[in-house]
């Protein structure tokens, strides 16, 4: 103890002369030099050279985290990792980017920081040699290769190639939204939902489409939106064959096949297969009719609905009989249109056709009627069969 005060240190490395006043730091600092790692983790290999280094590592796979702020009540495995945080709210950034002055709260995050600028990533993967600016991101990308998923939730037993995902997947479990939005108070799980959240405020699409221009406020948007020009409808229906762009999409088609309507109204147990059309027929309840014209001042409770009743005003009718040339205000009247002359020539054909050949060109009617949910047109075609 007495050399603290006088500042003796008798313990030199033959390496490179540093000064210990304890034989022991001297051992651990020796260790620098030949790489020895005596100290390895059970659960992920990960080896280190003190064994108080490998007890704050452990706390990452027990989840323990001692370190609270007395602020946001936010913890962590390392004390240092406290200190850092408490700037946030403080509000002192020690260091800042000599290119952008972009401020940082410590020196590693500048550090990291300026690898952006100059573009350097000298951290290679030797499988697919993809390059990262930090070693702790090769790492975590090797698991990719590796299959590896240290990260394991104690409620599911969901594993995770990474902590961060760990922390944000415990939050469906706990219910916990540390996120929230200043302006309607709506709460998320993830940080980075939150900033897509808050573009619904502020109009920022920064998603552009190349073709048609229209933007988006999700790079996933725009991914999906993609697909209408190039045609690629990678969800298939195994029931059916029928394709979507969007998994969503699939799921909800699905429904049609299971008989599955999860969303029910409270008022006269009525079920759907989609929220939208629950929201949609709930009106009917409440009397809303947000969708008023402004020519005639009628309301309706869809918006397919007020489209549709607009045409009589503009007198544009989109739906162009292949045949005849003649134009409908509406896709059902063209349909019923065709249903009705598809009838008469079953009428017709009903004495030189046999019965099966008129079966199958029934069939095919019957599942024009469910696409297009022309229902009462079913008996009609019955009728005429029989």
């Amino acid at each position: 103890h007495r050399r603290i005060h006088t500042g003796e240190k008798p313990y030199q490395c033959d390496v490179c002369d540093k000064s210990f006043t304890q034989n022991s730091d001297l051992t651990k600092h020796r260790r620098t030099h030949t790489g020895e790692k005596p100290y390895q983790c059970d659960v992920c290999d990960k080896s280190f050279t003190q064994n108080y280094a490998l007890t704050k590592h452990r706390r990452i796979h027990t989840g323990e985290k001692k370190y609270q702020c007395d602020v946001c009540d936010i913890s962590f495995t390392k004390n240092s990792d406290l200190t850092k945080h408490r700037r946030i709210h403080t509000g002192k950034r020690l260091y800042s980017c000599n290119i952008c002055s972009r401020p940082f709260t410590n020196s590693k995050s500048l550090i990291f920081h300026l690898r952006m600028h100059t573009g350097e990533k000298s951290y290679q993967c030797d499988v697919c040699d993809k390059s990262f600016t930090r070693n702790s991101n090769l790492k975590v990308h090797l698991r990719i290769h590796t299959g590896k998923k240290p990260y394991q939730c104690d409620v599911c037993d969901k594993s995770f190639t990474q902590n961060c995902a760990l922390t944000k997947h415990r939050r469906i479990h706990t219910g916990k939204k540390p996120y929230q939005c200043d302006v309607c108070d709506k709460s998320f799980t993830r940080n980075s939902n939150l900033k897509e959240h808050l573009r619904i405020h502020t109009g920022k699409k920064p998603y552009q489409c190349d073709v048609c221009d229209k933007s988006f406020t999700q790079n996933a948007d725009l991914t999906k939106h993609r697909r209408t020009h190039i045609g690629e409808k990678p969800y298939q229906c195994d029931v059916c064959d029928k394709s979507f762009t969007q998994n969503t999409h699939l799921k909800v088609h699905r429904r049609i096949h299971t008989g599955e309507k999860p969303y029910q109204c409270d008022v006269c147990d009525k079920s759907f297969t989609q929220n939208t059309h629950l929201k949609v027929h709930r009106r009917i309840h409440t009397g809303k009719k947000q969708y008023q014209c402004n020519v005639c001042d009628i309301s309706f409770t869809q918006y397919t609905r007020y489209k549709v009743h607009r045409r009589i005003h503009t007198r544009e009718k989109p739906y162009q009989c292949d045949v005849c040339d003649k134009s409908f205000i509406q896709n059902n009247y063209l349909i019923k249109k065709k249903l009705w002359k598809m009838i008469y020539i079953l009428r017709n054909l009903n004495k030189v056709l046999e019965l099966s050949k008129i079966r199958q060109i029934y069939l095919a009617l019957v599942e024009s009627i469910i696409s297009y949910k022309l229902i009462g047109w079913g008996g009609a075609i019955e009728n005429t069969i029989a």
